[in-house]
């Protein structure tokens, strides 16, 4: 099979398997928009198609900082197929008005469907439905403070700006050295090396055994702990979050999600889900010795290709149409927005594969969009589009393009014409 790219964007074919062993070729295509915001109107931006300079296909995740002890600031794109469609909001929520506030509203919607051009607001007319709308609570610097009656929340600093990243939501790590390691490399380096497993490079969690250990190696009571500045507006967070770990260790992925369904509080985001954290992991399947023996290397039997889905499961959505509309409350500069309120309307281009068959057939195929990505502090809004076709086609050449006219037919006349005659 011949690949062509016929479009300025990155694009990839690669082979992936499924759990029966057959064999599939996936597309995948990445478009940038850079958002223009219009100074005359606020609120109100340009969706300029990035083709002179096109986004990069992202081959590996990134990381905000090391990798394993940080989020991911992105995703590979070299997924073999999301059931549904990722929709993520990186940068900065802001301060309503960019004046100080210890805490404010930040919100994401997207409406999807063709709808007529005019301002956001109640009272424009919308044909479109909205396919997600999730808001959350941020706040500036706090803590849990440790006192005689117990732990209390302190409050919040004002601030201009919170960073939309899962270190300042639920989660976190506890680690206890071993001081006698240093001595002794043949004793264990922790006393206690647990994560929260939801999300564990967050704050404000405490595996039950942590704080005696702490007073024990510190030789002081533990008095302070960061708090989550993300929650859910409907799931304040009060204080720290306790749990209790099997000693014992060794958990399959499936306690570990039961486990953290148990801490009685999730994460709040707008980014990627880490693909280790529960109850993501979960949806990988069953890799056991049975897996080995009958299955490999194919994906096993109960694997939910959900698992693919990086998105916060708030964040998934139905495939959207080519001409979606993204609505976001203080994620933006104040500057650029309408009370708070910023839009972002897809621009209706549709991204397609031409397939060329032996039989001489000409086959278009519509890509899937399957992850929004928009980056508020680059002004960048970046899409990728999908398809996966089983190897039992008899493809001779596989053509990647790309339609701007929301109204074009993806098949010329008188290729239409050929196909319908071939079909006969």
């Amino acid at each position: 099979m011949e690949f062509r790219n016929l479009t300025p964007f990155g694009a990839q074919r690669f082979g992936a398997l499924a759990p029966d062993g057959q064999e599939h070729s996936v597309v995948v295509l990445k478009v940038g928009y850079r958002l223009r915001p219009d100074p005359d109107q606020p609120g109100v931006c340009q969706v300029i198609v990035l083709d002179k300079e096109p986004i990069p296909l992202t081959m590996a995740d990134t990381y905000y900082g090391a990798i394993g002890v940080s989020s991911v600031l992105e995703e590979s794109d070299l997924a073999p197929f999301k059931p549904r469609c990722d929709v993520l909001v990186v940068g900065d929520a802001h301060a309503p008005g960019g004046h100080p506030a210890r805490s404010w509203e930040a919100a994401l919607r997207v409406i999807s469907g063709r709808r007529p051009a005019g301002r956001r607001g109640a009272s424009s007319k919308q044909d479109g439905q909205t396919v997600l709308h999730k808001q959350l609570r941020v706040t500036g610097a706090r803590e849990f403070l440790n006192e005689p009656q117990g732990w209390r929340l302190s409050q919040p600093a004002p601030a201009n700006r919170v960073p939309l990243r899962w270190e300042l939501a639920f989660g976190g790590n506890n680690q206890i050295r071993n001081p006698k390691h240093a001595d002794d490399s043949s004793l264990p380096e922790f006393l206690l090396n647990e994560v929260c497993f939801s999300n564990p490079v967050g704050c404000g969690w405490l595996e039950d055994r942590y704080e005696a250990l702490y007073q024990q190696t510190a030789a002081e009571p533990l008095t302070r702990l960061a708090a989550p500045q993300v929650e859910y507006p409907d799931a304040p967070i009060g204080g720290p979050t306790r749990a209790s770990h099997p000693e014992q260790g060794g958990l399959d992925a499936n306690r570990m999600a039961a486990l953290a369904a148990a801490y009685g509080q999730t994460p709040a985001g707008f980014g990627v889900v880490g693909r280790a954290w529960a109850p993501r992991l979960a949806l990988a399947g069953t890799y056991d010795d049975a897996w080995l023996a009958d299955n490999w290397p194919n994906p096993p039997q109960d694997i939910d290709f959900g698992y693919w889905n990086g998105a916060p499961a708030d964040q998934q959505i139905p495939y959207p149409s080519p001409d979606a509309q993204i609505q976001l409350l203080n994620l933006v500069e104040p500057h650029f927005s309408h009370d708070g309120w910023f839009d972002i309307r897809l621009p209706g281009h549709r991204p397609f594969v031409l397939l060329r068959l032996t039989n001489g057939v000409l086959l278009p195929l519509p890509m899937l969009t399957d992850t929004v990505r928009v980056d508020t502090d680059a002004m960048v809004l970046s899409l990728t589009h999908r398809i996966s076709l089983p190897a039992s086609l008899d493809i001779r050449v596989l053509e990647v393009r790309f339609e701007v006219n929301p109204d074009a037919v993806l098949l010329p006349p008188v290729a239409r014409m050929r196909f319908q005659q071939e079909v006969v």
